[in-house]
């Protein structure tokens, strides 16, 4: 009888102990990438070169890429303050996002370009990233409806991409976008 109780706490002490070895933590337990690392300069970085336009765009990569250098240039005209130019590139950047959704849901720290090169993939932070900045530009030009409709977006896209991977750079975007649509109340 105690060979029976034995052989029997045995196994059900290797099936824990296997239970407790399969358990995959949950994304939000580990620490976000740093902003030194992850950041839109260096998205900017990674993307520069050879320019993608909507019609010579064949796959994932090119759509992304069409996408953010889209962004780095409504970025300049935004510094800049030329407004109109602006949100017509930052449209055309949410253009190429989108097309780009259809084949992929998720943010990526690390998405393999080719082999042994990984870049950052943030399709979700810089659309979000884009409706943030319009609706900056519609709070400019005294539409602010518009702004707390285009930061909603914003919001939706941040959620989004922390679902898939936590930057301290999403996390920013989710806290002034919190801001910005609280000061509307």
């Amino acid at each position: 009888m105690k060979e029976k109780s034995f052989a029997v706490f045995l196994v059900f002490a290797f099936l824990a102990f296997q239970g407790c070895g399969g358990v995959t933590p949950i994304a939000g337990e580990k620490p976000p990438i740093p902003l030194q690392k992850a950041n839109l300069k260096a998205v900017f970085e990674e993307n520069e070169g050879l320019e993608f336009v909507w019609e010579n765009a064949k796959d994932v990569r090119d759509f992304y890429r069409g996408g953010v250098q889209q962004k780095a240039k409504a970025e300049k005209q935004f510094q800049q303050k030329t407004y109109p130019e602006a949100m017509k590139l930052f449209q055309s950047s949410n253009e190429f996002f989108t097309k780009l959704s259809q084949y992929m849901e998720e943010d990526y720290a690390e998405y393999p370009l080719f082999e042994g090169t990984n870049i950052f993939f943030f399709p979700n932070l810089l659309t979000a990233d884009n409706y943030l900045k319009e609706g900056l530009i519609y709070r400019e030009t005294g539409r602010e409806g518009s702004a707390q409709s285009s930061w909603k977006r914003a919001q939706s896209f941040v959620k989004k991409s922390l679902q898939s991977e936590r930057t301290e750079w999403s996390l920013s975007l989710e806290k002034e976008l919190s801001g910005l649509l609280e000061s509307k109340k």
